[in-house]
């Protein structure tokens, strides 16, 4: 993260760099886990960074969270019991509770200062998740979380940052074991797996890793103005299910703004060259 002036926040990412324009920062300060990064902007609302990397702005986290969360949630006939690890933004958890058959959500987030700051400043992402009984709050290591776990879950999103030093192991393969025993026979798990652009290594060794593990494996997309170049990918390892179809009668959500029905009934209609990564 570099400071053009004091106007301005840019990440700079490879060969490529976007900014914004800002009112202020409110906040910058290292945690135990990474340095965490809080920016009013002029037309975006409240930004965070971490590690130098945006990860969420308040104008446009509806398109990450949704299309993370309902496409495998309309997937599966009846999501009960979900695992989120990471999202400590809250916004994941959030969308989880727009669907009236999920009877618990275990939130595992590994740093809990990103989840102590975005009630402070994202408090559209956290509203609601401190009452609702269906959330246990579970600070802590997610990649040791999982291995305890064994046919419980019908869906487990792993809502991450970047590959690093805290979050590396969650592109794995032994995580990715672990993910396929902790799910029930039915069960489907997702994760953002980054730019299909500049992170097309990344995208086809997660490909690549989940076809060893679950009966069916996907990828698809979603467009992200604060994400390098924009286009973001999301990764899907299925016990049964297709991810195209609409199962779950259960849920009525009205108010998104991004995913729709007819939406996700062409979400595997996919570029050229993005389906050249799986292969």
């Amino acid at each position: 993260m570099k400071n053009l002036n004091s106007n301005w926040v840019t990440e700079v990412f490879k060969d490529t760099a976007l900014s914004f324009k800002i009112k202020e920062k409110l906040y910058s300060k290292k945690s135990k886990f990474q340095h965490i990064e809080i920016y009013e902007t002029e037309k975006h609302g409240n930004l965070m960074s971490l590690d130098g990397c945006y990860m969420v702005t308040e104008k446009e986290e509806f398109v990450y969270h949704e299309m993370l969360v309902h496409i495998p949630l309309f997937s599966h006939p009846n999501p009960q019991n979900i695992l989120v690890i990471g999202g400590g933004d809250g916004g994941t958890v959030r969308e989880i509770l727009k669907h009236q058959c999920v009877k618990s959500i275990d939130f595992v987030e590994i740093d809990e200062d990103v989840y102590k700051l975005s009630k402070i400043y994202f408090k559209n992402l956290t509203r609601g998740l401190a009452n609702d009984k269906r959330v246990n709050f579970l600070f802590g290591d997610g990649i040791k979380f999982v291995k305890e776990k064994k046919n419980f879950y019908d869906v487990i999103l792993v809502d991450s940052t970047d590959p690093s030093d805290i979050s590396g192991g969650l592109f794995s393969t032994d995580f990715f074991k672990d993910v396929y025993k902790a799910l029930k026979k039915d069960g489907i798990m997702v994760m953002q797996s980054e730019s299909p652009f500049y992170d097309g290594e990344i995208i086809s060794n997660v490909q690549q890793r989940l076809k060893k593990i679950f009966n069916k494996t996907y990828l698809y997309l979603a467009f992200i103005p604060i994400y390098p170049s924009g286009c973001w990918s999301f990764s899907c390892g299925s016990k049964k299910y297709s991810i195209n179809k609409i199962r779950n009668k259960k849920s009525v959500i009205k108010g998104l703004k991004y995913y729709t029905h007819n939406l996700h009934k062409s979400i595997l209609s996919l570029p050229q060259f993005v389906m050249d990564l799986m292969k």
